[in-house]
């Protein structure tokens, strides 16, 4: 059941730090990947050159709209920053998309993560909430972990099992008899 009335509530993705759920933003923007492409062509070979795999590269991820119950402890992370103590503030985080029921259904995982930019709200005397806008995290790599969530084929907990591979295999028809050669004059006979 949901949370109906901690700081995450409203927020479909959770930002972990060192695995502990520290933020929450209704908005997120995972990152691109992408590897450069490097051109090589000997000189005895044709004129069209090859193509070869260059660094990998990844974009920022960016969360928008973010609420915690901690608004320090992020503010000292980007501090870190700030100050030149950037290997020092490398972390492992991981984004967590929940779905209706506040269960995990996706997660992204990024290596070596730090945050390269902070944004402040607007501020609301109305909101209870520490409140973020935007933060902007830069890795040097991400990758989509299984979680067993609808997102990755999994079931809810109110769905049947699915049916298994031995439940889809059809077994092969059996001929009915046996085939012929031209040159083979016995009659085919049942199996």
């Amino acid at each position: 059941m949901p949370d109906r009335h901690g700081p995450f509530r409203v927020a479909r993705f959770l930002l972990e730090i060192d695995g502990i759920a520290k933020a929450g933003f209704s908005h997120c923007r995972l990152p691109s990947s992408s590897t450069s492409v490097v051109e090589y062509r000997e000189g005895n070979e044709a004129p069209t050159p090859r193509k070869l795999a260059g660094l990998n590269g990844y974009g920022p991820l960016v969360l928008r709209s973010g609420v915690t119950d901690d608004g320090v402890e992020l503010a000292e992370w980007r501090h870190l920053v700030e100050v030149g103590a950037v290997d020092e503030a490398r972390r492992a985080i991981a984004v967590v998309l929940l779905d209706e029921e506040a269960a995990t259904a996706a997660r992204w995982e990024f290596r070596n993560a730090w945050p390269a930019r902070y944004e402040g709200p607007r501020l609301d005397a109305n909101r209870s909430a520490v409140a973020i806008e935007t933060l902007e995290i830069v890795s040097e790599g991400f990758e989509r972990v299984d979680v067993g969530g609808e997102t990755d084929g999994g079931l809810r907990n109110d769905e049947a099992s699915p049916p298994t591979k031995a439940d889809l295999t059809v077994p092969p028809e059996k001929p009915q008899f046996e085939s012929r050669t031209e040159h083979d004059p016995t009659p085919r006979t049942e199996r």
